[in-house]
């Protein structure tokens, strides 16, 4: 590796030869830059963090104190292969947070969207798949090969199990895990347990009474009438499909090879988080 300075570039910064910075790249005091990375116009590099590569980052994207990116994954098969990390534009990765290459046995890289907010502490597996708009909490455990889906929520101190897809605006709520899929705009929280719609984040997204009201009847009927889950998708396609967020529910149910979770009883109606 090579001492390089200028005047985005703390003097003791240490950049791999092979790697390719905008100009307008920040870099501050003893962060590392090995291998073949690339990091696009407007990001900022603070102190002591790492990139490993191979990995790609996009525009204005905020890498904290501390934090490690593109190191090899936490795997037993892994042989040092030339598997990668792609990222995106516009996300910021707190202190401390772990992001992990890919694996040959799955994708080969582990890929994260635009605009994520990764919290203090957080780590994030090789394979996995984030969208768009997610945020991560402090301290949030997401394993190997998970998907998290556009705006979802994984609050303090959560944990994902490996291969579990999390749905667009969903929420996981505080010290909960999940080793089910999370459907789409569901809320789930503690362990495996489902307990309602997550309506304040479908309301901030701009959700139309139509949508939710329907995705109402679709977990009364999924979750509450006691029916098979084949049955309960099939009496939801036929009542309420032609609603693109109700489509986008049962789609989802319906490509789940691990299955969901079951929703806790109760008598409320008013299916909502705070």
């Amino acid at each position: 590796m090579a001492l390089i300075f200028s005047e985005t570039v703390h003097a003791t910064a240490i950049i791999d030869p092979e790697a390719v910075l905008a100009p307008d790249v920040q870099v501050g005091p003893y962060a590392i830059i090995e291998g073949p990375v690339r990091v696009g116009p407007g990001c900022v590099i603070e102190a002591h963090a790492c990139l490993c590569g191979p990995l790609t980052m996009g525009r204005d994207n905020l890498v904290s104190h501390g934090a490690v990116l593109g190191k090899s994954p936490q795997h037993r098969g892994y042989r040092d292969e030339p598997t990668g990390v792609r990222i995106g534009d516009d996300n910021v990765f707190r202190e401390f947070v772990t992001v992990h290459r890919g694996t040959v046995q799955g994708a080969g890289e582990t890929v994260i969207g635009h605009r994520n907010l990764f919290m203090c502490n957080t780590h994030l597996g090789h394979d996995a798949r984030v969208g768009d708009n997610c945020t991560i909490v402090n301290n949030a455990l997401i394993a190997g090969h998970v998907e998290l889906g556009d705006g979802c929520i994984l609050s303090g101190n959560t944990a994902i199990q490996q291969r579990v897809r999390v749905g667009r605006l969903a929420m996981l709520g505080g010290m909960g895990a999940s080793s089910k899929d999370i459907p789409p705009f569901i809320l789930q929280q503690g362990y495996n347990c489902v307990t309602g719609l997550n309506l304040v984040g479908m309301r901030r997204a701009g959700f139309s009474n139509h949508a939710v009201n329907g995705l109402r009847q679709a977990f009364r009927i999924l979750y509450r009438e006691g029916r098979p889950i084949s049955a309960a998708l099939d009496r939801i396609a036929g009542d309420f499909g032609g609603i693109p967020e109700v489509d986008e529910f049962v789609e989802f149910i319906r490509a789940s090879r691990i299955g969901i979770n079951p929703a806790r009883s109760s008598d409320r109606e008013n299916y909502e988080v705070a």
